[in-house]
């Protein structure tokens, strides 16, 4: 949800549009893109242009992904374990890159102790988002996206939308850079 928002605060009705005008300015910078896919999340995963699980070809045009991305109403949190979890479901089919696009830290999915889910007060926002991330990360080099034989790891760029706290820029540029991606911060929508 907070891809409508600056903070809980202050709503930013342009945020989310312009992450689709994004994702398809991107699609746009990639000459030789034959096949996609656009995994969203926020507690779950979905498939907005359909085809859950497996390619789009090269014929789904850039306007069709940022109309698609248009259509959606953000809500909820930000579990990118379960994103991740799916779009490395394409690795066996030829994934050699990932574009994460976001505006947070993890908000829910696995990765907390029992103490840290029982902890009372209930921890954070910023502490839940390091520790989820962490787990996150920790998962993507160590599982998801370590070494295969004859295969290279899986590229993740990460763009991070209208961000204020210097721990989300920290979070997306590690997992970039962990597993031979760039990051770019855009500070305002």
């Amino acid at each position: 949800g907070s891809m409508d928002q600056l903070d809980y605060n202050t709503p930013a009705p342009e945020k989310w549009p312009e992450v689709c005008r994004t994702v398809a300015k991107l699609m746009r910078s990639l000459p030789k893109l034959d096949r996609v896919q656009v995994i969203t999340f926020g507690p779950k995963f979905a498939y907005p242009l359909g085809s859950d699980g497996k390619w789009l070809d090269a014929k789904t045009t850039p306007a069709e992904v940022e109309k698609a991305l248009a259509a959606i109403k953000p809500k909820e949190g930000t579990n990118m374990y379960v994103a991740f979890n799916e779009a490395f479901k394409f690795r066996k089919d030829g994934l050699d890159t990932i574009y994460l696009f976001s505006d947070g830290l993890p908000t829910s999915g696995p990765g907390l102790t029992a103490a840290q889910q029982n902890a009372n007060p209930p921890l954070g926002e910023t502490e839940l988002g390091l520790i989820l991330g962490k787990h996150v990360r920790d998962t993507l080099v160590r599982t998801r996206n370590r070494p295969e034989a004859g295969k290279p790891r899986v590229k993740i760029n990460s763009v991070g939308f209208s961000f204020e706290s210097p721990d989300v820029g920290a979070f997306l540029c590690s997992l970039s850079r962990e597993n031979d991606g760039s990051f770019v911060g855009m500070s305002r929508p």
